[in-house]
């Protein structure tokens, strides 16, 4: 008897529950696999290998989880750290500052893998990053060392660098003519000035400084003088006047100059009860401009006579920078010259002056010409002394005419035989911050007037009534 397809049916469902009765009352034995923890590493790229100097590093990392994947990591600097240390990151590199704290510091850096169940690598990689600290160093600037004699002013000027990063320099200390104690400055200086109340007085020092960086390393004490067996000597001003002689012949024919002038200053200043000091440039000039510029500011009143001038002598770049700095001081000055042929062609050099431009130039002016006030001063000046007429007692060879500022006042036109605009060679400079007339301003060298031989009243004049007491 065959089996019909429905009968067939039957008998296979049958045997299926069968299978599945049985298989309920089967129990599953064994234990289950439990979750691997996650492994982690630190390393460095052939571009970034470790650096024993440098105070940034660029650190990688990366794990590993055998049964399932990475979520993220902690990773710490702490020695030992607690639950707090860790930083929480899904990043697999960092660039961290490793801030020098010693002369030699080491960091230690640890980091440790979290997979998808929260598991963390139970041992943490780690990796040492030894900073070493390298000493800063110290030099003076270019052009700062002091002359062999100063007053009592000293200007210092240095440079510092630190191979860790000059961010680490943290500050300076500087000593006078001993090394028992030091005094500290910022670690942003670059530049000191020191006077009489800083131990600036008459005789012979020697200063001292030294670059101190955040971990305590020092580096090696520079001296000022350089030379370790000499000091510098400083000598006391006298008076509030200075003569800065900046002539550089003394003879017949330029009118002997610094004779002249030191006659004249004892004559007009002793019956005013006044002293001044002789300053001779032309041996003497600082290196530093600063040290000029401090040394100027010591007086009140500044006479200072040159010969032939260019824009590019370092006497006369000086004088740009300082000049203003000592009107602003307060003080008030005398400035005769003589340009050279060609000063002036670019730039506007006299800025700093009451001059606004230069006008015409003279080969020559001959002795006996007449300088004659100008009207226009006693006006502006109605209860000033009359100025006396000058004459010219030496050849004036190659001078310069000038154009004053719109609030500078002409003092004294060479009287030129062949023109009805008589050239104007001296005026008085208005101070823009005070208002006071501060500057007299001379375009022919003051000496070489003295054919009336009144020149020593131009001078009274000058100091004593225009400038005041």
């Amino acid at each position: 008897m065959s089996l019909t397809t429905r009968s067939i049916k039957f008998i296979g469902l049958t045997a299926l529950f069968l299978v599945a009765s049985w298989s309920c009352d089967e129990k599953i034995t064994g234990d289950f696999n439990a979750n691997l923890p996650p492994e982690t590493e630190i390393f460095l790229t052939s571009e970034d290998t470790l650096n024993y100097t440098q105070s940034v590093q660029t650190i990688y990392w990366d794990g590993r989880d055998p049964d399932g994947f990475i979520t993220g990591f902690y990773y710490t600097f702490a020695d030992d750290p607690t639950v707090d240390d860790w930083t929480w990151t899904t990043e697999r590199f960092g660039v961290f500052p490793l801030v020098l704290s010693g002369n030699d510091t080491i960091y230690q850096f640890q980091v440790k893998a979290v997979d998808n169940s929260g598991a963390e690598d139970p041992s943490p990689a780690l990796q040492r990053f030894p900073i070493i600290n390298t000493p800063p160093a110290l030099r003076w600037a270019t052009g700062s060392a002091l002359p062999d004699t100063t007053f009592t002013v000293a200007s210092f000027s240095w440079v510092a660098s630190d191979p860790d990063g000059d961010a680490t320099i943290d500050h300076f200390e500087y000593a006078l003519d001993d090394t028992s104690s030091w005094i500290e400055l910022p670690g942003t200086r670059r530049s000191l000035n020191l006077d009489a109340n800083q131990g600036i007085v008459p005789g012979d020092h020697a200063f001292y400084l030294r670059v101190v960086d955040i971990a305590g390393a020092k580096s090696p004490i520079l001296r000022m003088p350089e030379d370790p067996a000499r000091d510098w000597h400083v000598k006391a001003p006298q008076g509030r006047y200075l003569l800065i002689d900046d002539f550089e012949a003394e003879t017949n024919t330029v009118g002997r100059p610094d004779a002249f002038y030191r006659g004249m200053l004892t004559d007009v200043l002793t019956p005013l009860g006044e002293s001044f000091t002789y300053w001779n440039i032309e041996e003497q000039f600082p290196s530093s401009t600063m040290q000029f510029t401090e040394t100027l500011k010591l007086f009140d009143r500044v006479i200072w006579y040159t010969d032939l001038i260019q824009v590019s002598d370092a006497h006369f770049i000086a004088a740009q920078i300082a000049i203003p700095q000592f009107r602003a001081n307060g003080g008030k000055l005398i400035l005769t010259v003589q340009f050279n042929r060609n000063f002036g062609q670019q730039g506007d050099p006299l800025a700093f002056s009451p001059v606004d431009s230069l006008g015409r130039s003279f080969n020559f002016i001959l002795t006996n010409s007449a300088y004659n006030p100008d009207p226009v001063f006693a006006n502006t000046f109605p209860d000033m002394p009359p100025l006396p007429a000058l004459s010219v007692s030496n050849i004036v060879v190659g001078s310069i005419a000038l154009k004053p500022k719109a609030n500078s006042v002409p003092m004294y036109r060479y009287d030129d035989p062949g023109s009805t605009d008589d050239p104007l060679f001296i005026l008085a400079g208005q101070n823009d911050n005070t208002g006071e007339y501060d500057f007299i301003f001379s375009g022919t060298p003051l000496h070489y007037l003295r054919g009336n031989g009144n020149l020593n009243e131009f001078f009274t004049i000058v100091l004593r009534d225009f400038f005041g007491q």
